[in-house]
């Protein structure tokens, strides 16, 4: 006689048994095919999270964006070698640290020195148009496709580079009118202006792209920079006006026309494009 030795039940074995690692997403469906509510074992509760979670930023942009600050990086390191005494001599003059009105090293501007005004000039425009690409990413960037993303900060960086160029004009024709003789020295100062607004904001715009958890702290930083470069730039045009015995009626009125308008208009502009290079077909 043979005994059946095949049971006519089936018990549960640990190898049916499905186990979740603690970082491991449970799907809750409403068929119950991965997860049934009445049939749970245990249950861990878990943070609701912090205020410092990565955003949802896609690697590409990440990736070219932390190329863009090591290329930054790099060529400023070379250039600082060789153009240190001519960027300090600049600087000091600018924030005040000296009473002549120029001091520089040499007399004679070397095509080195040129090339590290315009990468600085360059370096300002790209930093600010990954803080724009960042700080709008959840208005409209997000559901671009990849082609539209590039062609926007392709359009962003121009924009601003078009801005820079318009306030050169107007900073030209205002030296043109009150001191002819010194407009080279007045045009430089603005240019000065710009670089070092970008030299300064190279670690908080990097923290800002990169470090969620200070990036609160970082956009304050840059906002900082920011309106301390204006107020230099108002401090300077308000002293023309003094000597030249402009009333402060039209002081308060270039103020508004020429110093704060344009930026409203700006970022409205910037804005804007989102929406419009977001429209177009690739």
């Amino acid at each position: 006689m043979v005994i059946d030795t095949i049971s006519n039940t089936l018990t549960g074995s640990d190898s049916f048994l499905f186990r979740f690692s603690p970082f491991q997403v449970v799907p809750n469906d409403s068929l119950g095919l991965f997860f049934k509510p009445e049939e749970m074992v245990s249950y861990i509760s878990v943070d609701a999270g912090y205020a410092g979670i990565p955003r949802t930023f896609p690697q590409y942009e990440r990736s070219i964006f932390f190329l863009f600050f090591v290329f930054c990086f790099l060529l400023f390191s070379l250039f600082y070698r060789s153009e240190r005494k001519t960027l300090f001599a600049d600087f000091k003059n600018l924030l005040g640290f000296r009473k002549r009105a120029t001091s520089v090293y040499k007399e004679q501007v070397t095509v080195r020195e040129i090339w590290a005004e315009m990468f600085l000039l360059f370096q300002t425009l790209l930093i600010f148009s990954m803080v724009y690409f960042v700080l709008f990413w959840e208005r409209g960037i997000v559901d671009m496709l990849p082609g539209n993303r590039n062609l926007l900060f392709l359009c962003v960086f121009l924009t601003l580079g078009a801005f820079v160029f318009f306030r050169y004009v107007i900073y030209s024709f205002l030296g043109i009118i009150f001191f002819p003789l010194k407009i080279k020295n007045w045009l430089g100062k603005y240019l000065q202006i710009v670089e070092l607004v970008g030299i300064l904001s190279f670690f908080p715009a990097f923290f800002y792209i990169f470090l969620p958890e200070i990036a609160s702290f970082a956009f304050v930083l840059l906002l900082a920079i920011f309106f301390m470069s204006r107020l230099g730039i108002m401090i300077a045009v308000f002293d023309i006006f003094v000597k030249n015995k402009i009333g402060f009626f039209y002081f308060i009125v270039y103020l508004c026309g020429i110093e704060i308008l344009p930026y409203f208009l700006l970022y409205s502009g910037l804005i804007s494009l989102i929406s419009v290079v977001g429209s177009i077909a690739l």
